[in-house]
């Protein structure tokens, strides 16, 4: 069986095992909870509550050590209506540049700052909170967050990064890019509002934006559309099952896109499993294309502070197309050696149809947050 073939009964396999909902990524896997029970955007990602603030000071990094640095004892709260955050990462790449014919290649390396991002957590009140997210570069999101519906729904309204997909933290991965959600190729925020309620494991959410944002009210009258299932199952003592499925619908003039997903993500103990696959419908007067994305990833915790990672990527622009897909196959490790402090070794292998380029890649990733 081949490597992709592999990777789609896998997925398949994840897919078809509950009818409800949600993948998560690693961590939730590994512990079974949801994105908001670490972060403060429901959704994932961006600034840590307190309690995703003490799992990253206690229980990634190495014990012993972060003992000796008295991290337990550092607070992300200045006044008791105001949190904080921030993440640093800077990346040393070193890769291959291949020549116009493609059959030789030249080495290149060089250091990018790839995030430095703040965050700002404005409780004004117990159930109403004002977020605010800076990056390094252009981007932004500013919004109202409202606990306010039953079964501990909520609603967000303001400019954000839809809850699409996996929010997995690697910005150039084929399902953030390709599907547009990824600062990497562009602004992925968008300003509209979003709201989910929570039944139980099964968190049932949707939401309606601008499909494009311009300065001030120049964007335009077209609207995207998000509909999203998810849930988180325990199986047995530290086993657990997520499951979900999205979709999102951009109407623009000149043409609609139309993605499609399913995720899922397995939690053993020591070792997690997750998985994406969308397909990506683009429509215009003159034709439609159907691409498709993957995404799978296997971690495992060798020692406290040290996981191992594998990572499969594989996009195909035209399914109607025997040629032009991309796959890339990752390996590296993940070293927690102080609360707040991650160093990120993974090594790239890039194929390429009909032409196989040599265009591997080495990261080195120096990860700083709060």
């Amino acid at each position: 069986m081949t490597t992709r073939a592999l990777f789609c009964s896998v997925v398949g396999m994840l897919l078809i095992i509950g009818p409800e909902a949600h993948a998560l990524p690693r961590f939730a896997a590994q512990t079974g909870s949801k994105c908001q029970s670490c972060h403060v955007n429901p959704a994932g990602g961006g600034m840590r509550n307190a309690f995703g603030a003490q799992y990253g000071r206690e229980e990634l990094p190495v014990p012993e050590w972060s003992e000796d640095f008295e991290l337990a004892d550092v607070s992300k709260l200045l006044p008791s209506f105001l949190g904080v955050g921030a993440d640093f990462r800077t990346l040393y790449i070193v890769r291959q540049v291949p020549d116009s014919t493609g059959t030789t290649s030249t080495v290149d390396d060089e250091f990018w700052q790839m995030q430095g991002d703040l965050y700002f957590n404005f409780r004004i009140a117990k159930k109403v909170h004002l977020y605010f997210k800076k990056g390094l570069y252009s981007g932004f999101e500013a919004y109202g967050l409202l606990h306010v519906l039953p079964w501990n729904g909520h609603v967000k309204v303001g400019k954000f990064v839809p809850n699409y997909g996996l929010r997995i933290d690697d910005h150039t991965a084929f399902i953030r890019t390709y599907t547009g959600f990824s600062p990497a190729a562009g602004r992925p925020e968008i300003t509209g509002l979003e709201a989910s309620v929570a039944p139980g494991p099964v968190v049932i959410g949707g939401g309606v934006f601008n499909a494009a944002d311009g300065f001030g009210a120049t964007g335009g009258s077209d609207k995207a559309f998000l509909g999203r299932l998810e849930g988180m199952f325990k199986l047995a003592d530290e086993a657990f099952l997520g499951l979900g499925a999205n979709v999102f619908r951009r109407e623009q003039p000149g043409g609609a896109t139309t993605l499609f997903g399913g995720f899922g993500a397995i939690g053993l103990g020591r070792f997690s499993l997750i998985g994406e696959g969308d397909l990506l419908r683009h429509a215009n007067s003159f034709r439609t294309t159907t691409g498709l994305v993957l995404y799978a990833e296997a971690n495992y915790t060798l020692v406290d502070g040290l996981q191992l990672k594998l990572a499969y990527d594989f996009y195909d622009p035209d399914r109607d197309v025997k040629s032009g897909a991309t796959s890339r196959y990752s390996i590296g490790a993940e070293f927690f050696p102080l609360g707040g402090v991650e160093v990120r070794p993974v090594y790239r292998i890039v194929t390429e149809d009909p032409t196989d380029l040599h265009n591997n890649e080495f990261h080195f990733l120096f990860h700083i947050y709060l």
